[in-house]
């Protein structure tokens, strides 16, 4: 029988431990929370327990693996037990821990953080050993990290980070309009405000990408992402190197058939600001600015690839 091990990490935060709880218990926003996290599907969800699919990197790969969640919010913990496990590790579970330990010399409430991992290995070998300790030391230390710096911002989460998203419709096949959102080393011919793409893709299906752009002003912005693909029918992406104005911002591609012959693209975004870049006119004025910039440049996209699929060829040069 495989050895159990378990590792434990912790930080402490400036906050009250029911808002550090809660940065936790919501998966949705993990995307935008924590550096290692790429994506989360929600396969189910209740009041006190939840499944979901996750992709995130381990070591600069991007691993992928389903987890089983339970919630205690009246002592503040967070289960969680991986359903099937990627090699090397044979099973993986653990609990988050949030321990009050009252005010601190401003008046302001404290917390202790703890963030356990136990877990088998399928080849226990002293080197698979090292490697997975190194990779959960390393994500284990970033997340607490990120969890702190977004409590710590002293502006509550719900107003900073939102999500939206916008459909299109069009006359053509899901496929063609895929193909152009995934061929992303074409877009600085084809999209006018992409000024150049530099794209790698070591493993089928997950993309690293920089690109630069040009905003509606005439500046210009270098981000990197990570886009993970599925073959005809999304692709999801994180950006890894952000804007000054953002904290977080992941999102997706959608691409769908109708019944009715027609096909659709949807654009979804999630974002968090940086309460520090705030403009005078305030959170909600520099909120609407961001998903103004973010609305346009999406839908710049959706629309050429829309206009690439009507004409049946994903090659097809869109039309100004």
């Amino acid at each position: 029988m495989a050895e159990s091990r378990s590792v434990t990490h912790s930080i402490e935060i400036e906050a009250p431990a029911s808002e550090v709880y809660g940065l936790v218990a919501d998966a949705s926003r993990w995307p935008v929370v924590f550096g290692p996290t790429v994506h989360v599907d929600l396969l189910e969800h209740g009041p006190s327990e939840e499944r979901f699919r996750i992709w995130a990197f381990a070591k600069g790969a991007v691993a992928s693996w389903s987890s089983r969640r339970q919630f205690d919010a009246e002592n503040l913990t967070v289960g969680f037990r991986q359903e099937r496990s990627v090699p090397p590790i044979a099973s993986m579970g653990g609990l988050w821990e949030f321990r009050d330990l009252g005010t601190d010399a401003g008046g302001g409430r404290r917390t202790r953080v703890l963030f356990r991992h136990d877990f088998t290995l399928a080849e226990d070998t002293p080197e698979t050993l090292r490697r997975i300790t190194e990779i959960l030391d390393q994500n284990s230390t970033a997340e607490l990290e990120a969890l702190k710096n977004v409590a710590e911002l002293g502006v509550p989460v719900g107003e900073l980070v939102f999500s939206f998203e916008e459909t299109i419709e069009y006359d053509g096949e899901p496929e063609p309009a895929y193909r152009f959102v995934h061929d992303c080393a074409a877009w600085p011919e084809r999209l006018p405000h992409v000024e150049a793409v530099e794209v790698t893709e070591d493993v089928p299906g997950v993309q690293h990408m920089e690109m630069e752009t040009r905003a509606a002003d005439g500046t210009t912005h270098r981000t990197t992402s990570v886009r993970v693909c599925s073959l005809g029918e999304r692709i999801v992406y994180k950006q890894t190197k952000l804007p000054k104005v953002l904290l977080g911002h992941s999102g997706s591609w959608h691409f769908t058939k109708a019944a009715d012959g027609r096909s659709a693209i949807t654009s979804r975004h999630l974002v968090m600001l940086d309460p520090r870049q705030v403009a005078p006119g305030g959170l909600a004025e520099f909120r609407d600015q961001v998903e103004a910039t973010l609305r346009r440049s999406s839908r710049t996209t959706m629309e050429a690839a829309a206009r690439t699929a009507a004409l049946g060829s994903p090659t097809a040069t869109p039309a100004p």
